[in-house]
Order: C-alpha cells, then sequence, then structure tokens
C-alpha cells in the first residue's frame, strides 16, 4: 500500500514541468521578453538624454568607460544570445520558457521604474 502511494507521489512529482508549452505561450513570452528588452533599452536612452543617473552599476560603470552605446549593444547582444538559447533549449526543457516568462516581467518592472523617473 505505501509502496503503491510512494510510486503514485513520485510519477507525479516527476511529471511537474514536463508538461508542452502551447505554441501561442511561447509567442506570447517571447514577444512579451523581446519587447521588455527594447523598452529598457528606450527609456534607458531617454532617461540618459534627460540626465538622469543610471541605476545598474555595471551599466553605468560601462558608459562611463566605453559610452552610451556600448551598454546598448552589450544588452542587445546579450538579449539576442539568451533569444537564442531559448529557442535551442526550449524544446527540450519547458521550465525555460517560465524563467523567460519571469525575466520578461522583471524588465518589466525595470521599465515602468524608468518611466516613473522620466515623468517625475
Amino acid at each position: 500500500m505505501i509502496a503503491e502511494v510512494r510510486g503514485a507521489v513520485v510519477r507525479k512529482v516527476g511529471a511537474i514541468g514536463r508538461r508542452q508549452v502551447s505554441t501561442g505561450k511561447k509567442a506570447f513570452i517571447l514577444a512579451g521578453f523581446c519587447i521588455a528588452q527594447l523598452l529598457d533599452i528606450t527609456t534607458t536612452h531617454i532617461g540618459l538624454s534627460q540626465g538622469r543617473q543610471e541605476l545598474n552599476g555595471i551599466a553605468a560603470w560601462i558608459i562611463a568607460h566605453d559610452g552610451e552605446l556600448a551598454v546598448y549593444a552589450i544588452k542587445l547582444g546579450l538579449a539576442a544570445g539568451l533569444v537564442a538559447f531559448l529557442l535551442i533549449f526550449g524544446r527540450r526543457r519547458v521550465a525555460i520558457w517560465n524563467a523567460y516568462l519571469v525575466a520578461a516581467w522583471i524588465t518589466t518592472f525595470a521599465v515602468v521604474n524608468n518611466l516613473y523617473r522620466i515623468l517625475s
């Protein structure tokens, strides 16, 4: 009896994260991630053009040493690399799609913060 229950629990826990993500949800996550990245770059540029300070310490250091365009190139390069990683490894691991959804939301909060700072 206990072995049967244990086996059922192991099967259920093992199935978590293995369900397929629908194509529509994948498109939504990918589009949301890309749009959030582009909005982050745009609002960062607007804020810097208004004389605001970059809150990301690494980006601020790069701006001080290599200029604003270097930060945008790095951000776009990293976003492109992450999208490529998602498209390559997203077929095998369903959990990666959820990680990108979380990343899109985190970037969205950064965009909202940038907009708040621009408008205030």
